[in-house]
């Protein structure tokens, strides 16, 4: 695993075990809210038509057991 992947799952991890622990958010909406955030933030400086792309590409990989994150070679 990359160290970006662990990062971002450490990231992520902790996130969703805030909300799960405050009763005032929920783990799927922290969830959501993080999915969004990444994908406003690509959008900043990445057209829609590759953030598209890149969601797609990442959908189709949800079954594979250890997806492969790249750096852009």
């Amino acid at each position: 695993m990359s160290g970006e992947s662990l990062l971002a799952k450490t990231i992520v991890l902790d996130a969703l075990d805030a909300a799960q622990n405050r009763p005032d958010m929920d783990k799927d909406a922290m969830g959501r809210a993080i999915i969004l955030a990444v994908v406003d933030q690509y959008l900043g400086y990445r057209s829609v038509k590759d953030v598209t792309q890149e969601l797609e590409y990442l959908t189709e990989s949800l079954d594979d057991d250890d997806p492969v994150v790249t750096r852009g070679c």
